[in-house]
């Protein structure tokens, strides 16, 4: 009898192993950046997700819809984006009109910038880092591992099927009040550095615009501290970031021509709200 029972259990956790086995490897990245790395929601669904999400955010955000502010930035994005560790998806670059100095990335490619943020960087190199570190989030995936581990699989997933119209609002609502988007780990935030000074020097830009755009982030959060209270909640401590990529960059070959395109920019500027 007993050895009946244990054929039974030991034939029903086979039978449940086979079940688990395709969702296992499913969630499992086996190429990339990502190699290894375990996530629930497959690329298809995040970019369902973030466009959903992106939906929500022109609902709840003041975008700015200045064309040629809106064309420059998305201009800027596709070159860090064709460099990436991630081409099968389409991004999508905007401008958000607000007196913060911030930047977030929706899941499936959906990247923003404010305008405050814009009127910080000094040059297009400068800003195209800033994009660079928003675009490495969205290589990485961070957006799904957060999302899932701070809300769970079946609420994400719930909202990819779109079981709940309402639940997408609630989010990005929840989101918002906590300070930021995501408040990703410190080493999701050290690995978008890292991934994203990669992409700003294979993109041709100058690779020290990042250290330079955070040299200058460290001096106006002493000077201006009300316009830094997102960023400063949801990175950890720019010296910290500073450090390691000073390191990084200070390891690129160097070559000619990198671009930092400060006359471009300037007209670009010009037209961002006063």
């Amino acid at each position: 009898m007993k050895g009946s029972i244990h054929s039974c259990t030991m034939a029903a956790l086979g039978i449940l192993a086979a079940a688990l086995l395709p969702l296992v490897l499913g969630g499992c990245a086996t190429t990339g950046i990502n190699r290894g790395q375990m996530n629930m929601i497959s690329s298809d669904e995040e970019v369902k997700l973030g466009q959903e999400m992106s939906v929500e955010v022109a609902k709840q955000y003041p975008i700015y819809n200045n064309a040629a502010v809106t064309a420059y930035v998305q201009a800027v994005g596709d070159k860090i984006a064709h460099t990436s560790d991630r081409k099968d998806i389409a991004y999508h670059f905007a401008v958000i009109n607000q007196n913060a100095v911030n930047a977030f990335s929706l899941p499936g490619g959906y990247v923003y910038a404010y305008t405050e943020l814009m009127k910080a960087a000094g040059d297009e190199a400068e800003l195209a880092s800033v994009i660079a570190h928003e675009v490495a989030h969205v290589t990485a995936r961070h957006s799904t591992e957060r999302l899932t581990d701070e809300y769970g699989y079946q609420f994400i997933s719930g909202l990819v099927l779109g079981g709940n119209p309402n639940a997408t609002a609630k989010l990005i609502t929840d989101l918002a009040a906590t300070g930021g988007f995501l408040k990703y780990s410190r080493d999701d935030e050290y690995e978008a550095d890292q991934l994203g000074a990669k992409y700003l020097y294979a993109a041709g830009y100058d690779p020290q615009a990042i250290v330079d755009f955070l040299d200058k982030l460290k001096a106006l959060e002493t000077n201006e501290p009300s316009k830094f209270e997102t960023w400063l909640m949801t990175h950890p401590a720019t010296s910290d970031r500073l450090a390691r990529v000073k390191t990084q960059v200070a390891g690129f070959p160097r070559v000619a021509n990198l671009v930092r395109n400060a006359t471009a920019y300037a007209a670009i500027k010009s037209q961002l709200p006063k």
